[in-house]
């Protein structure tokens, strides 16, 4: 006769409707609340068990399918709770290879109760604030930073790594606070489990697959550290399936629920068009990718090789030198913007707002150069025919630029035309002044507010465009237009 089953409960033993742990000979099933008598559930082997604990608020188990957590509520006492974590471990030591896979489960708990590196996960995002920071308070580095492929092919390779800590500072903080969130739930899970030298790494790939994918998919621009996030999501993935038996139940999810919301996930990727969805598919590859290849026999190496802490050193240097090779952009060094001028000239992919920018930074924040001027000519003629003359702050910053190379009638002609656009604004207005001399060449006014253009000056600040004090250039008079 086959031994009767014993249940965890108060005494030891309880009624079946009781307990919501039944241990047999096999294996043991979790019971789960219905009306009237608790229903069975599938009966466990001892055998998948990998680790299980029990705390103020109910017992955990993990097995290599899943986990299983029942609140304090579904026992009796505390008492019943620490009976159901000292007859599992009993049944586990009756079962075949009872004492090695008890001395498997002690294994991990030993790793579960060291201290946790948190330096990672707790640097990236650290970086990410101070990024976010400095973009506010000077925009440039969103500009000089983001990942823009045709420009990392022409040598502005730091963009790579860059891009990863930078957010868009229109929709400030939902961007980086969105992107925090999921990096500290997913990256202290896959710290946890790895430790920081080994998530250093799988940071890394997942930011060089998330800016590859991008590039792949013929994205214009990235910024944001989403791809590193999706691949932690990939890393927490591959050590459920892959490396779970070295895992606490602590550092376990439920599976259903987490492939679930991937699938949510991958479908709001496809459907949101201003969500990065390559970027997050190639960060999330990698992540997985190179997790699996930490993981050897299913289990986590306890501390990371040579090679491993040398790939690690090697991203923290990079990312060291990735800042400072913007720096010369960022301190507005002539030489170093016009090099930058003429990568963007040569961007097969031309953009109106970077061609503008570049031109308008080179005129106006650094001691241009006489070559430098001719290439700002040239980025601002660019983005006046791609607005099809139509957008008044880039005619501004064409009527600059002809004014910087001492084309004063081609200036006039095309501020005449901002103004004309602007409905008279009296930025525009000063900037004629300035070109005709009756205000200081170097005293620029101050440029109008963000987005004055979409919303339109106030009606008490409009004037009528004042009639030329000398006459603009006739077409083809100008050397320039």
């Amino acid at each position: 006769m086959p031994p009767k089953p014993s249940l965890a409960g108060s005494q030891g033993e309880t009624s079946s409707r009781d307990s919501p742990i039944c241990f047999e000979a096999d294996g043991f099933e979790i019971r789960r609340r219905g009306r009237g008598f608790p229903r069975r559930g599938r009966l466990i082997p001892y055998a998948d068990v990998t680790h299980f604990a029990h705390s103020r608020w109910g017992f955990a188990v993990a097995t290599i399918r899943g986990i299983s957590l029942l609140r304090r509520s579904r026992f009796d006492s505390d008492e019943a709770c620490a009976a159901a974590h000292a007859e599992l471990r009993a049944r586990i030591a009756q079962s075949p290879r009872g004492e090695a896979h008890l001395a498997e489960i002690d294994e991990v708990e030993g790793g579960s109760r060291r201290p946790h590196e948190r330096g990672a996960v707790y640097g990236l995002i650290g970086l990410c604030l101070v990024a976010q920071l400095l973009q506010l308070r000077d925009p440039a580095l969103t500009h000089i930073g983001s990942f823009m492929p045709s420009l990392f092919n022409q040598g502005e390779i730091w963009r790579v790594l860059t891009a990863n800590f930078l957010h868009d500072t229109l929709v400030f903080p939902v961007h980086i606070l969105l992107n925090a969130i999921c990096l500290f739930s997913f990256g202290l899970l896959v710290e946890r489990s790895i430790g920081r030298t080994r998530t250093v790494i799988v940071m890394c790939g997942s930011a060089l697959g998330a800016m590859w994918a991008s590039a792949a998919a013929d994205y214009t621009e990235v910024i944001g550290a989403s791809g590193v996030a999706a691949g932690l999501a990939g890393a927490v993935l591959c050590l459920e399936f892959n490396a779970n038996r070295s895992l606490p139940v602590w550092s376990r999810i439920p599976r259903r629920v987490f492939v679930s919301a991937l699938l949510v996930q991958a479908l709001v990727d496809l459907l949101v068009p201003f969500v990065a969805g390559a970027a997050h598919a190639g960060g999330f590859a990698m992540g997985y990718l190179v997790t699996r290849s930490l993981i050897v026999s299913g289990r986590i190496l306890p501390t990371p090789g040579v090679g491993a802490r040398r790939i690690a050193a090697a991203t923290l240097v990079a990312v060291v030198l990735a800042a400072l090779a913007m720096l010369p952009l960022l301190q507005r060094d002539p030489g170093a913007l016009e090099r930058h001028g003429v990568r963007v000239l040569h961007m097969p992919d031309p953009s109106v707002r970077y061609d503008n920018e570049a031109a308008w930074r080179m005129l106006t924040e650094s001691e241009i150069s006489e070559s430098g001027v001719q290439v700002a000519v040239l980025l601002a003629l660019r983005a006046a025919r791609r607005s099809d003359w139509r957008d008044p702050n880039v005619l501004d910053t064409l009527a600059e630029a002809l004014f910087a190379s001492g084309d004063v009638g081609g200036a006039l002609e095309v501020i005449d035309q901002a103004i004309f656009l602007g409905r008279g604004h009296p930025y525009f207005v000063e900037q004629r002044r300035r070109f005709t001399g009756e205000r200081d060449a170097k005293d620029r006014p101050a440029p109008p507010g963000e987005g004055w253009y979409r919303e339109g000056p106030d009606s008490e600040e409009e004037v009528e465009p004042p009639g030329p004090r000398i006459e603009p250039a006739e077409p083809g008079e100008s050397e320039w237009i």
